[in-house]
């Protein structure tokens, strides 16, 4: 199953005054994990309770935090934090 990206509102709002380097990274990033959101060398659960919600690293500069949303097929960006 491939899924699709979803930024939240609030990782929207992150987001505002992002360099391109970083929109070229988080786009990579969103379509491998699009296409297996559970890759352990992509992202990791945030927590053991729930596999579903998950982080995943944008190179050394920054990360993103993920719902995936298996009844709409949508990876869920809710967080998104860039520090390069």
């Amino acid at each position: 199953m491939s899924y699709r990206p979803w930024l939240e509102v609030s990782a929207l709002r992150q987001m505002g005054g992002m360099p391109d380097e970083a929109l070229d990274v988080l786009v990579e990033r969103m379509a491998r994990i699009c296409a297996d959101p559970y890759d352990r060398m992509l992202s990791m659960p945030v927590s053991d309770d729930n596999p579903a919600e998950r982080m995943a690293e944008l190179g050394d500069a920054g990360f993103i935090e993920f719902r995936v949303d298996e009844e709409n097929g949508l990876v869920r960006v809710y967080s998104f934090v860039w520090t390069g």
